[in-house]
């Protein structure tokens, strides 16, 4: 096997360049993987603390996902042939979608009980865009200064960050959308819906990209009964946060909301997303005649959906969201305690299994992330400066991996501080 330099060169010359970060001190490029534990084609082993940008909630490989690739390749007695590969999602559907829109409700908000399926969180937005146009009949929308909702064309004038829609301003409608900032009073909030064309409020519970910042449950509040008033729906964004790695499945258990976006975690590492929505919202679809005005040739694809659905059942029966929560507070006392009064660290922050480090310098975040890689931990920067240092591992992270991972964190730090 070629050494991850090597590999990274190559990558270079046939990849398009803005695909995937040149980190190269140390190089790495992943191999294998199983629960936290990563190795690279030199076969050095990492722990995992970025989970895949949250998606990998029961980690790599878990057991649930190898049983259901084993079943889909193995020819039940009785039967002609293994399980389907590919529907026709939207003319007819599999055995395996089905399955799995009856049991998410589940564990949703007992007013979002009816769903659309997508391939990517920022396919999930679009769809609760989507929705949220056809069910009131407008067409603008507020998001909040940080907000990220995706890069696809169609909704990334929602994605707050000027550098992501900037080369790509001549073709964007950005009249259509109004951002106000994050966390802001609600008689400003009322002045924007007062217009009475904003179709939707759309909101990240709690942002991740720009560095785990809460809602908190008071302003959810203030945005519902604001929307309530102006005749706006409320759209949760927890492509991110759902499913459990808040310590609790949605904020929609908290904050009623009218649709509410599922995504990296939903899958469990494979690609799935979904928009869950009010019977009232959703009806505003209309019913197929054979030429759906929404669709995709992947959507609902019976692979994704078994492996969506297993991951579903093992965080609920894992009881991984509880667990998530519990071992979170720990990482966040630790953590507090231990790097109180560091030099280089401005705050300590998190939710469930979402912590961020913010430091006191842009770009500090990413030198600490080079730095860690080459003590073995794989962590991400975020924060709209890049001065912080994301902790998203697997729900199920065995807790002493964890603390492992989390006094490497703190050596690197006084290393970091003496550069």
């Amino acid at each position: 096997m070629m050494r991850n330099d090597e590999m990274l060169s190559q990558l270079k010359a046939v990849e398009c360049p803005d695909a995937t970060y040149p980190a190269r001190d140390p190089a790495l490029v992943m191999h294998r993987a199983k629960g936290s534990l990563v190795y690279d084609v030199e076969g050095q082993e990492y722990i995992d603390l970025c989970a895949g940008f949250g998606a990998l909630a029961l980690g790599h490989n878990p057991d649930a996902h190898i049983h259901v690739l084993t079943e889909r390749l193995h020819v039940a007695p009785g039967t002609k042939a293994p399980l389907i590969t590919h529907g026709m999602g939207d003319v007819y559907s599999s055995a395996a979608k089905v399955e799995l829109l009856k049991y998410l409700p589940s564990l949703m908000p007992p007013t979002l009980q009816v769903a659309a399926l997508a391939l990517t969180g920022s396919q999930a937005v679009e769809l609760a865009v989507k929705s949220a146009m056809l069910a009131t009949g407008r067409s603008r929308f507020v998001v909040f200064g940080g907000s990220y909702h995706g890069l696809d064309i169609g909704i990334l004038p929602l994605t707050e960050r000027a550098d992501f829609r900037a080369p790509f301003r001549g073709f964007l409608r950005e009249d259509r959308v109004v951002s106000l900032p994050f966390r802001c009073d609600s008689e400003e909030l009322a002045k924007v819906l007062s217009s009475g064309d904003i179709a939707a409020v759309l909101v990240e519970p709690v942002q991740g990209r720009t560095g785990c910042r809460e809602a908190g449950v008071e302003w959810l509040q203030i945005l519902r009964r604001e929307c309530d008033r102006f005749g706006t729906l409320l759209i949760y964004d927890e492509v991110f946060t759902g499913l459990g790695r808040t310590g609790q499945y949605t904020f929609g258990e908290t904050v009623p909301c009218d649709l509410l976006c599922l995504g990296k975690a939903f899958g469990g590492g494979f690609p799935i997303s979904a928009c869950v929505g009010t019977d009232a919202v959703m009806a505003a679809w209309p019913s197929s005649t054979g030429e759906a005005i929404h669709t995709g040739t992947f959507f609902g694809h019976p692979l994704s959906c078994d492996i969506a659905l297993a991951t579903l059942r093992e965080i609920h029966a894992g009881g991984w969201v509880e667990r998530a929560s519990n071992l979170g507070q720990e990482a966040l006392r630790w953590l507090r305690t231990e790097l109180k009064d560091h030099g280089l660290v401005r705050e300590i922050r998190g939710i469930g299994l979402m912590i961020v480090i913010e430091l006191v310098d842009a770009g500090l975040g990413a030198k600490f992330m080079d730095l860690l890689r080459s003590k073995g931990i794989i962590a991400l920067a975020s924060g709209p400066r890049g001065e912080s240092l994301s902790v998203t591992p697997s729900l199920n992270i065995p807790r002493a991996l964890l603390m492992q991972a989390l006094a490497t964190i703190k050596v690197g730090l006084q290393e970091l501080k003496g550069t």
